[in-house]
This record gives C-alpha cells, sequence and structure tokens, in this order.
C-alpha cells in the first residue's frame, strides 16, 4: 500500500517542494511527482559536485539525502499507482538505473568519475521522461501543461548541475552546448506560459516571479563565458528558481485537476 511509503515522503519533507498526499494518489498529483522526478535526478548530480568542487558543502550533502530519499519514496509511490503496462514499463527501467545510480551519487565524490555520474544522470533523465511522456499520454490534455511547465523546472537544476561541473572543470563532452540548450529551454517554455495567459491570480504572480528571478540568474549564467565562474550564486539562485517553478507546475496541476 502508498501508506507504507509515507515517512520516507515525510523524511524529504524538509526539502522546499510541495509533498501532496500520497495515501491516494490523484491523477494530477502522480502527473506532477512523475515530473518532479526528472528534476529530482538533476539535482542529486548538481550536489554531488558541489560537495566534490568544495561548494556549499554542508547545504549539499543535506539537499542530497533528501532528494535522494524523496526519489526512492516516490518511485515506489508511482510503482504502485501506474495504471497501465506502458507506465509500469518505464518504470521498470528506472528502477535498473536508479540502483546504480544511488550508489555513485552517495560515494564520496571523485574528479576522475564525475563524468560517469553525468552520463547516467542523462540515462536517468531519458528514463523519468519516458515515465513523464506515458503519464501525460495517459492523462491527455490533462498532462499537457503540467508536462511542460515541469520541463522549465527540470532545467533550473539541469542548469545548476551543468554549471557546477564546468565549474569544477569535468571532462564531459558538450557541456557548454548542454548548457546553452537547457537554458533556452527554460526561456522557451516561460514565454510559452505567458503567452497562454493566466487563468488565476496565483498563477499570474508565480509566472512574474519566476520572470523576475529568471532575469538575475542570467546573469550569473552569463559570466561563465568569460571563465567567471560564481557556483555558489547560481546554486542558490537556481534553486530559488527551481521552488518557484515547482510552485507553478503544482498550480497548473491543481488548476487541471479542478476542470477534469
Amino acid at each position: 500500500m502508498l501508506k507504507k511509503y509515507l515517512p520516507l515522503i515525510l523524511l524529504a519533507c524538509s526539502m522546499l517542494v510541495s509533498t501532496p498526499g500520497l495515501a491516494q494518489l490523484s491523477d494530477s498529483e502522480a502527473m506532477n511527482m512523475a515530473g518532479l522526478q526528472r528534476s529530482l535526478g538533476q539535482r542529486m548530480a548538481k550536489d554531488y559536485l558541489m560537495i566534490g568542487a568544495d561548494v556549499r558543502v554542508d547545504a549539499a550533502q543535506r539537499q542530497l539525502q533528501e532528494t535522494v530519499q524523496r526519489f526512492d519514496a516516490s518511485h515506489k509511490a508511482l510503482s504502485e499507482y501506474a495504471p497501465n503496462a506502458e507506465i509500469k514499463a518505464a518504470l521498470a527501467q528506472v528502477s535498473a538505473t536508479w540502483a546504480n545510480y544511488r550508489q555513485q551519487v552517495e560515494a564520496k565524490p571523485d574528479p576522475a568519475k564525475a563524468a560517469q555520474v553525468l552520463a547516467n544522470a542523462e540515462t536517468l533523465l531519458q528514463q523519468t521522461q519516458a515515465v513523464t511522456d506515458a503519464m501525460a499520454k495517459h492523462l491527455g490534455e490533462m498532462g499537457a501543461t503540467v508536462n511542460r511547465s515541469g520541463w522549465a523546472r527540470v532545467q533550473t537544476q539541469r542548469i545548476a548541475m551543468l554549471y557546477m561541473a564546468k565549474s569544477w572543470n569535468v571532462q564531459s563532452p558538450d557541456l557548454d552546448a548542454k548548457l546553452d540548450t537547457a537554458v533556452n529551454d527554460f526561456e522557451t517554455i516561460l514565454k510559452e506560459l505567458e503567452a497562454r495567459g493566466t487563468p488565476n491570480d496565483e498563477i499570474a504572480n508565480a509566472q512574474r516571479r519566476a520572470r523576475a528571478h529568471w532575469g538575475f540568474t542570467l546573469k550569473g549564467i552569463d559570466l561563465h563565458a568569460k571563465q567567471d565562474f560564481v557556483p555558489t550564486v547560481i546554486t542558490v539562485s537556481t534553486d530559488s528558481l527551481f521552488r518557484q517553478l515547482n510552485e507553478l507546475t503544482r498550480l497548473y496541476a491543481g488548476l487541471k485537476a479542478r476542470e477534469s
């Protein structure tokens, strides 16, 4: 039963992300949770790199532990919720990668192994995306906006992860191109959401806060082109942006739930 996973999820509640009641997952909660898993995979790699690079180590260690627990508990909850064979198969792929990835990110950071952590973070992202896509397909229109807003939420942690890898001089392919893509994806989605209008004041305010904070984050990101890295600024800024996008995605999920 889902209730047996509640202690692990309560342990993770110190993360500044919303946690729906999980005794009986609604479709919108499950969709939001599946999308959040994509962000958490990137977040763990970011924390691993922060610890290795000696950037806000205490905060990174706490966040890593909380994120590992949250990902594991949510994966188990989603596996029990899974309403069809396609979603169950996609979650099984995540299970196989997660066992190894968890061991990697919980180990002592090693510059020689950081590139492999990034590679496995990419694999986990692809697999959690497959789960999210299968969930969106199952839910139809309900899942579309939540999925898109959730992808912007992913980029907040992906940007931080890739930035930290560059700052720590990790030798991994195409870091610059991947960082540029993540930045462009976030900007594109934010514009899309703004163009769709604001169905209520809460969403309007959440969009405005995200837009204002994104401008501040971009200033720090732009410095990397001159090799003038500010990892502490970026990790703090992207965490704030993550919370804002998490709230925006939660609001979209709640909106879709009321419409269904």
